[in-house]
């Protein structure tokens, strides 16, 4: 694992967390979408600027956002216990279970020496010494894009096609923040292709509008929030997410998936947390709080949502919604027709208790709609919900012991339909992690808000096996592996049949010293899926396969000159459909000693035979930006990121990138398509801060 954070502002994490980074990838080749992942690094973000003490009590955090496991929090706790504070992390090599990797993995969040008191909270100083920000975006690519070529008063011809705003996607971000107490903040967003107002609207594109006319600001999200202050442990205003149990139930947001790190599949809910991040449909909007009490907490929460749905008339002249889009885009007319057009209201709570080695929670909640979901009638989608009324509910466990940890969750449409989720983690010596997880998700579950550890986008019908591994071989070596199996026991789309599959990955670390690190990565996957040949009446199964090679290094040649490269081969097949892809770049960061200037520098080349064989590489970006590109047939990307530190209160960054395919003569196809062989895209975002 390579695992470099910039530490000396915590700003950003410019130098990427690779943990991090690889579950990004792998979230948005499952998407193949853009997506604001703010949600995901937000508290990493903060971490690195505000650092745990390890000798204090929030070192359990460090569990909840996986750089610790369970073992390493005990023998980390005996060691102060025994010892002392610890009072370098240099100190941290002499505790079981810990090596280079991990400290280097731990350093950019943490702090050594003693704790200081905590101090009774105080409303006053909570708002004299809290920290504010304002961070304003602008971003666009430069070349034409045939969307904005007919002027959006012609657009009722092509409703579908047309972008009716500009090219220029703006970011607006405030937030206030005294240490976890206190809390609130906003974020508007105006995606490129939407109208900031509907002013050179047309009569005609306005009347086929109607009342879903355009309006600014697109996108607008608040919240103000509170933690630990007496019996209140939480509560929140405004857009807020919910994570309960393993994410079967009740979770709103981005998850972490398969990884290097293998023993994440275990989920550490942090029950009510603030909505940071601009994707426009998986969060709550209400109220919600939770009160605690020794050992037991009650949270209970309401939310009523508006959210883009597919709107359908039906033949009895019923209105309906088939689909809830959550791509957040109202650029063209038939995007605006389904903005906001349905009403979600939620509401319920969740307990649980904690004693000792034990805590059980219990969830329960209503879904209601205000328009019925009724997607349409493919055989795949039989066992979709329909309907305005869904009611959820489970129970979830936790037992940990001193070198095992039991956890799981059974959750149900009361009176008809169940899944569960059970899995072990085992410590059997400070070297070796053991985790195995078992779930079985009926094709007839039911859930809105839920994002358990599965392999499948739609939260029903799969069963599924998972072993993981993590060796720490020596100072120098860890190795870790999966092997995930499972089952779908009804169809899903474009598998007209019941199938099976399976993953593995292997992979090698290695940390020759502390400026070297390194990692061979083999990962493999096989499902089924449709294929049409000449003269067949069904579509047929075939086996589709993804294999990934990867190698990556990075090397601290001294502390202000990191470089990073990554080679990758990737082998895609399907029946006699064979694609292979290859991606190799190489990355210089280099920050300036004498000037308060931080550079990010990448070039790329890539040769893959089609889509179907595209590699996905995160990419250094402005701060809670995200850019995560698919490299697809022949050609290069360059990017240069610079990020500029004004004293202490303005940063400013700059990054401006550019694609260029060697066997293209266009780019992408509808409103998205571009005349040419490249594509540059350029950004500027200024913070503020007080």
């Amino acid at each position: 694992m390579i695992m470099h954070v910039e530490a000396q502002n915590g700003d950003t994490l410019h130098k990427s967390t690779e943990f991090l980074t690889n579950q990004l990838e792998d979230i948005a080749k499952s998407s193949d979408r853009m997506q604001d992942y703010s949600d995901l690094a937000d508290e990493y973000i903060f971490l690195a600027k505000h650092p745990i003490n390890i000798n204090g009590k929030q070192v359990d955090k460090l569990l909840h956002l996986h750089l610790l496991n369970e073992v390493q929090i005990t023998s980390l706790k005996d060691y102060i216990h025994n010892n002392g504070a610890i009072l370098s992390i240099y100190e941290l090599q002499y505790i079981s279970g810990f090596n280079a990797q991990t400290i280097q993995q731990l350093s950019p969040f943490i702090k050594t020496g003693t704790p200081e008191k905590a101090k009774p909270f105080s409303w006053k100083k909570a708002f004299r010494y809290g920290d504010h920000q304002v961070l304003i975006r602008y971003g666009q690519i430069l070349e034409p894009v045939a969307g904005y070529k007919i002027p959006a008063d012609s657009a009722y011809l092509k409703p579908g096609s047309v972008y009716l705003g500009s090219p220029q996607k703006l970011y607006l971000r405030y937030g206030f923040r005294s240490g976890n107490h206190l809390r609130w903040g906003f974020i508007t967003e105006k995606d490129a292709g939407e109208m900031l107002f509907p002013v050179h609207l047309s009569d005609s594109v306005k009347q086929l509008l109607g009342s879903q006319k355009p309006h600014f600001p697109d996108f607008f999200s608040a919240f103000a929030y509170v933690s630990d202050i007496g019996i209140l442990k939480k509560a929140i205003i405004g857009d807020y997410h919910l994570e309960f149990g393993q994410g079967l139930c009740l979770w709103s947001g981005l998850t972490f998936g398969k990884s290097a790190e293998t023993n994440s599949v275990k989920y550490y809910g942090s029950g009510i947390r603030p909505n940071t991040s601009a994707n426009e449909n998986r969060f709550f909007r209400g109220a919600a709080f939770t009160l605690g009490k020794k050992n037991i907490a009650i949270t209970a929460f309401y939310s009523h949502n508006k959210v883009d749905g597919s709107f359908f008339i039906s033949p009895s002249g019923k209105d309906e919604i088939t689909t809830i889009l959550e791509t957040g885009n109202h650029r063209t007319i038939s995007e605006l027709l389904n903005e906001n057009r349905l009403t979600i209201d939620a509401f319920g709570g969740h307990i649980d208790y904690t004693y000792r080695f034990l805590k059980i929670g219990a969830t329960y909640y209503q879904t209601r709609l205000s328009l019925p979901l009724e997607p349409d009638r493919k055989l795949y989608r039989r066992y979709y919900f329909r309907g305005k009324q869904l009611t959820n509910a489970s129970v979830d466990l936790n037992l940990q012991f001193s070198r095992i940890s039991f956890f799981g969750e059974l959750a149900a449409n009361p009176g008809t339909s169940f899944a569960g989720i059970a899995g072990i983690n085992a410590y059997p010596s400070d070297r070796l992690t053991l985790t195995i997880s078992y779930r079985n998700i009926s094709p007839d579950y039911k859930v809105i808000y839920a994002e358990p550890f599965m392999e499948s986008g739609t939260v029903n019908n799969e069963r599924g096996l998972y072993f993981g591994v993590k060796v720490l071989l020596s100072g120098i070596f860890s190795f870790s592996a999966y092997a995930d199996y499972f089952t779908f026991p009804w169809l899903k789309f474009q598998v007209n049949a019941p199938s099976t599959g399976k993953a593995f990955l292997a992979q090698l670390d290695m940390n020759p010293e502390k400026s070297i690190s390194m990692y061979f990565r083999l990962r493999y996957q096989q499902r089924a899926e449709n294929i049409s040949k000449p003269n067949d009446y069904h579509p047929l199964l075939a086996v589709k396969s993804y294999t990934d090679l990867r190698y990556a290094l990075s090397y601290a040649v001294f502390p202000q000159l990191i470089l990073k490269m990554r080679v990758e081969y990737v082998r895609f097949t399907k029946a006699s459909d064979i694609e292979n892809g290859f991606l190799m770049y190489q990355d210089v960061l280099y920050r300036f000693t004498k000037f308060p200037l931080n550079m990010s520098f990448r070039y790329a080349l890539f040769n893959t035979d089609g889509w179907n064989s595209r590699i996905y590489a995160y990419e250094n970006d402005v701060l809670y930006a995200f850019t995560i590109p698919a490299y697809y047939d022949k050609g290069q990307r360059v990017y240069l990121l610079l990020h500029y530190r004004f004293k202490r209160h303005l940063n400013i960054w700059f990054k401006i990138s550019r694609t260029i395919f060697f066997n293209k003569n266009s780019i992408s196809s509808g409103p998205e398509e571009i005349a040419g062989n490249h594509k540059t895209s350029i950004k500027l975002q200024l913070q503020l801060k007080l």
